[in-house]
């Protein structure tokens, strides 16, 4: 049976209400433990002499079921890096609205802007460095990578969308990067599933929102969380993650 550790932050949630999902991987042989740190916690991972060694090993312990306080990573096939503290909607409707100042300038200009805002942003985000101190350490290891969903969708938010078809550019552009950086590495991407998004692909669809819990307390999120998503979406993605996993080749989903 092969071992496998899906790490990643608050978002592990979704994917742990998936019974279905769960049941899937066991009967194709697969050993799943969860494993993270939630909110501001997960940038505070550090990775040293084998091991992900958690800022709060008692709260991680609980998010792996009693199992892993710090994380061996000797003991797994496969890392998959879920979330990891690499929010997409919001980065993209910030950006978005930078790249409306740039209109009258060139498309050559445009398109080079965008790609260091999107650099720049990526070069913030912990779950690149992490993954990197992981396959240095590990290389032999097989490493598989998701952003956080999309937002789902909400007024509020909707209201910050001037552009729809310029925040679809900025978010391609976004999942590219993420895409690029991965296959240069040998790490496996997944982009979220087309048929969980909404509003033009901009957003994810309220019913995979509805009702989600939190990972360690098992309580049920706000109302107004739009961020989380629920046992509904995690079955979607646990159904794809299986196929990945069980690809020859490390694989792209195709989506968006």
């Amino acid at each position: 049976m092969s071992k496998i550790c899906i790490l990643g932050n608050s978002h592990l949630g979704a994917l742990a209400q998936s019974e279905a999902g769960a049941k899937a991987f066991e009967a194709a042989g697969h050993d799943v433990v969860y494993w993270g740190a939630a909110g501001t916690l997960f940038p505070k991972i550090t990775y040293k002499d084998g091991r992900l060694i958690s800022p709060a090993p008692s709260r991680s312990r609980i998010i792996s079921g009693g199992r892993y306080g710090h994380l061996d990573l000797d003991d797994f096939d496969t890392l998959l890096v879920y979330g990891g503290s690499v929010p997409l909607s919001n980065a993209a409707a910030r950006i978005a609205a930078r790249m409306t100042t740039l209109a009258p300038l060139s498309g050559a200009f445009r398109t080079a802007a965008l790609n260091e805002q999107i650099a720049l942003w990526w070069q913030d985000r912990p779950a690149g460095a992490l993954m990197q101190a992981m396959i240095d350490a590990h290389p032999e290891k097989r490493y598989i990578f998701t952003p956080d969903p999309l937002m789902a969708r909400n007024d509020a938010y909707l209201a910050r969308i001037s552009d729809p078809v310029l925040l679809r550019q900025v978010l391609d552009a976004m999942y590219m990067h993420c895409q690029t950086w991965c296959d240069a590495r040998g790490i496996g991407f997944y982009r979220q599933n087309e048929h969980t998004l909404a509003e033009g692909r901009l957003t994810t669809h309220p019913s995979f929102s509805t009702n989600s819990v939190k990972m360690e307390k098992g309580e049920a999120h706000p109302d107004e969380d739009f961020v989380h998503m629920n046992g509904s979406y995690g079955d979607v993605v646990m159904a794809d993650l299986l196929t990945l996993v069980q690809s020859p080749e490390q694989a792209v989903r195709a989506a968006g």
